[in-house]
């Protein structure tokens, strides 16, 4: 998928929170894409660090989100804080546009009063659940379509972790669909965990996480299987699609070289097409740049309040059912 910008004016941001995460990830994601956003106004928790942000990035820096969405010049806000579901009911009340990290939402009642409001006053939210963005689990999403559609039958889902599934799960929710079950494995020192998932279309999935000391090394990897062959992503950069068509179906004792084809998907390393590779790659600059795309278009995000309930859903049923020593737990609807 494309999200190209249907403007040439860029959207004008106030960004709340910018804390290590902003600076790391937003702020230098944002300045790939400055036909498409535009920060004018910065807001913290503290003056300290209010002068300090102020005099780096050169723009006026509040103490504090009530003056980022109170100002006039700013169209909408990019939620960095600690406090998401409040700041974000805070700026659609003040009738601000709101592209916010996860969760998104804390709360069944704050999803209530978001959907609510962004309804009413038409306003974009849209929740940085940046793995739908990513290059990699987009192909992954259209081959995924296709191989349905040439070989229908349920897929079982692998995914292999660090320990913050929240984004895998909300993933797994946009490759397969609703999730009706959880059944979550957790060791008593929390270090690391298996969780099955059940879902209405009759697909399966699995979640293995650790927590390790250090996370440099990588650990991420997407993989569906299905008799007809295997799609597999890895580290977010490599796609393979091993095909293996009913047709060429042999016993293990009769195989040769021609049964199975398979495709390989690599990012292009240059700066036009990569940008800055990982930022691309990761889907922080698509996702920005599809926020302000929804907000001139008026078109839904990929990730909205009603997807980042479900994932709270999900996540919920995940800890009742570790808290029950491992059993199945219904996902509310």
């Amino acid at each position: 998928m494309k999200f190209a910008m249907n403007t040439t004016v860029p959207l004008r941001v106030g960004l709340i929170g910018v804390g290590k995460h902003a600076r790391q990830i937003l702020i230098p994601a944002a300045e790939q894409i400055p036909d498409a956003i535009r920060f004018v106004a910065l807001a913290t928790g503290h003056a300290e660090s209010a002068r300090k942000v102020e005099s780096f990035y050169r723009l006026p820096c509040a103490v504090g989100h009530e003056a980022i969405i109170g100002n006039p010049d700013v169209e909408a806000v990019i939620i960095s804080s600690h406090d998401h579901e409040r700041h974000a009911i805070d700026a659609l009340e003040a009738g601000k546009h709101v592209f916010i990290e996860t969760p998104g939402i804390t709360s069944r009642e704050g999803a209530r009063r978001i959907r609510r409001l962004s309804q009413e006053r038409c306003l974009v939210y849209h929740v940085g659940s940046c793995l739908r963005y990513s290059p990699i689990y987009q192909k992954m999403k259209r081959l995924l379509a296709e191989w349905r559609e040439r070989t229908p039958g349920p897929r079982t889902f692998s995914v292999r972790y660090y320990s913050y599934i929240g984004h895998f799960q909300n993933l797994l929710l946009y490759l397969a669909g609703d999730i009706t079950h959880v059944l979550n494995l957790m060791h008593a020192d929390r270090s690391s965990a298996v969780a099955l998932y059940r879902f209405a279309s009759g697909d399966i999935a699995s979640i293995t996480w650790g927590s390790f000391h250090n996370v440099a090394f990588p650990y991420e990897s997407v993989e569906i299987i299905h008799s007809s062959g295997r799609l597999i992503a890895e580290d977010g950069r490599v796609l393979r699609f091993d095909r293996m068509p009913p047709e060429c179906a042999r016993s293990p004792l009769d195989m040769d070289f021609e049964l199975a084809d398979a495709q390989l998907f690599n990012p292009t390393f240059s700066i036009p097409y990569g940008r800055n590779m990982q930022q691309y790659l990761r889907g922080y600059v698509p996702q920005l740049e599809d926020f302000a795309r929804c907000v001139r278009t008026g078109d839904t995000p990929l990730c909205g309040v009603g997807d980042a309930e479900k994932t709270l859903l999900v996540g919920e049923a995940s800890g009742k059912s570790a808290e029950a020593g491992g059993t199945w737990v219904a996902v509310e609807s």
